[in-house]
């Protein structure tokens, strides 16, 4: 990786709807090496989709939260089934395996306080492998672009 495509990617992280001339032009590259070098960063991977950027409120979701998970064992089937119910679960939004006190930390974005109350009650503290849980209101966010610093 070079600095033409540190130059593409951080184009495309910050607009991935990016017209292929203008691309091209942010990399100081013709189009079709622009083109061809886009086409090598998604078939290597390191470009793994492209989506769009939803605003949470302005859809519905007023509450986002952070939600930490002990399991009740260590077992290779029971991270399996929490894994599986994580996939399943909407309204999670990034879930991550953690070192601590706590096993998993969820991003939750739920419609309301209710809604966050039938992810924790209903949902998580029924599974079978959930022992204990913990939740964190977020009651603003400060930044989340989630642009990498290339």
């Amino acid at each position: 990786m070079d600095e033409f495509d540190r130059k593409i990617l951080d184009s495309l992280q910050r607009d991935s709807a990016l017209a292929r001339a203008d691309l091209a032009t942010a990399a100081g590259l013709s189009e079709s090496q622009a083109a061809r070098r886009r086409q090598a960063l998604e078939q290597s991977g390191v470009i793994r989709r492209y989506r769009a950027d939803l605003d949470a409120r302005a859809l519905g979701f007023a509450v986002t939260a952070f939600v930490h998970v002990k399991l009740k064992g260590h077992s290779d089937g029971n991270a399996r089934r929490f894994r599986d119910l994580v996939r399943l679960t909407p309204g999670i939004l990034e879930a991550h395996a953690v070192t601590g006190d706590f096993d998993y930390l969820l991003k939750v974005c739920v419609a309301d306080l209710d809604g966050l109350r039938d992810l924790v009650n209903g949902v998580l503290l029924m599974h079978q492998t959930v022992d204990r849980v913990r939740s964190e209101i977020v009651l603003e966010i400060l930044r989340d672009d989630q642009l990498l610093a290339l």
